[in-house]
């Protein structure tokens, strides 16, 4: 017995495991009340005992506990101090996957404390990986394990602050992450193509997540970002999304972006035909029609008129009759002429009701706009 105390003190565990195991087989041990009223007591006992003895020898098994919290919490322990890189970085994807982000931070602490090294895509993919879900307190500890194990990789990179930046901005903290986003690309001018590419992703990750409070706090950045480094391209992205979408208040805004900024205005008469043929491959006529309706309030007739015959080219495509029709009535309420081979292609698809083979004129000479930068 006090063998046995002794090894309920020194495992406070096995208090739990007595308890609910006898609780769970108290049934097999046969009655004591039964054996006091039978006439060879002892024989009875020996003989129940035997039957139940294999149940009875299961309740302190080892095997069959069921203390999964204390395996667990045991387990989650790794000795980072025995580890080489290759070992790290193996475990560190496993728990990864497995979303064991209390295990990751803690290896990755550990490593902070034996000065140990984790691969630099492996950091990355980590980071990659929780910026894209909004997990800023493990961004955190990885920029911290840079800072301090390798100094060198991260300053190379900008202190990591771009996707310091993401994780607030999908994590709901537009403001503090484009902010964040901003400081880091007045101090890193080398890095710049990063924070273009981040801005991009959070820019349409916004729109299409129907952010209204976001979209206003991004429409506020990009044109700061115009003015003050002439950097157009994260506005271009913004008012090209916002015109593309079928939302209204996306359209709404867009048009605002136009009337706040001049030099969104002369990108969109430079390229209007472009993104006319681009839009058009989505089969969004509708945008094409706003766009032509911007054209006429800015008075770009010349753009205009090129835009039109875009969109009378896949008219006529796609046999759109109706189509076509409109687009000649609005051409003789403003005195513009389409091209004589269209017009000729309109009658005769009128005639006959077929489609002749010839591609689009307008996209001869021009080139697809992609959202590259």
């Amino acid at each position: 017995m006090s063998a046995i105390s002794l090894q309920l003190f020194m495992h406070p565990r096995n208090y739990v495991r007595l308890l609910c195991y006898v609780k769970k087989y108290h049934s097999f041990v046969p009655n004591i009340f039964y054996y006091a009223t039978t006439i060879d007591p002892l024989d009875v006992f020996t003989q129940d005992f035997q039957r139940n003895k294999s149940k009875i020898v299961n309740v302190f098994d080892v095997n069959n506990l069921r203390i999964r919290k204390f395996m667990e919490s045991e387990s989650n322990r790794y000795d980072v101090s025995m580890m080489n890189e290759e070992d790290l970085n193996k475990i560190l994807e496993e728990l990864q996957v497995k979303s064991k982000d209390k295990v990751v931070k803690q290896i990755v602490t550990d490593c902070i404390n034996y000065s140990k090294f984790i691969n630099e895509n492996t950091v990355k993919r980590l980071l990659r990986h929780y910026s894209n879900h909004g997990k800023t307190d493990m961004v955190a500890v990885l920029q911290k394990y840079c800072a301090k194990v390798d100094p060198n990789f991260y300053k190379r990179n900008g202190e990591f602050q771009h996707y310091s930046a993401k994780a607030q901005c999908m994590r709901g903290n537009s403001e503090k992450g484009l902010e964040i986003l901003k400081q880091s690309y007045r101090t890193h001018e080398n890095l710049r193509t990063f924070y273009r590419i981040i801005f991009k992703e959070l820019i349409q990750d916004s729109v299409l997540n129907r952010s209204e409070a976001s979209l206003v706090i991004f429409k506020k950045y990009v044109l700061e970002f115009s003015e003050t480094w002439e950097e157009h391209y994260p506005l271009i992205c913004f008012w090209y999304i916002c015109w593309s979408s079928s939302w209204f208040s996306d359209q709404m805004l867009g048009n605002e972006l136009l009337e706040s900024s001049e030099v969104l205005q002369d990108i969109v008469r430079d390229r209007a035909v472009v993104f006319s043929i681009t839009i058009l491959r989505d089969y969004n006529d509708d945008a094409v029609v706003r766009l032509l309706q911007v054209l006429l309030k800015y008075n770009m007739m010349a753009e205009y008129t090129k835009v039109l015959q875009v969109l009378f080219n896949f008219k006529l495509k796609n046999r759109d009759i109706r189509g076509c029709t409109e687009i000649i009535k609005n051409c003789e309420a403003l005195g513009v002429t389409l091209p004589s081979d269209q017009q000729g292609r309109y009658i005769k698809m009128l005639i006959t009701g077929q489609q002749t083979d010839s591609k689009p004129t307008a996209s001869k000479n021009t080139s697809s706009f992609k959202l590259k930068f």
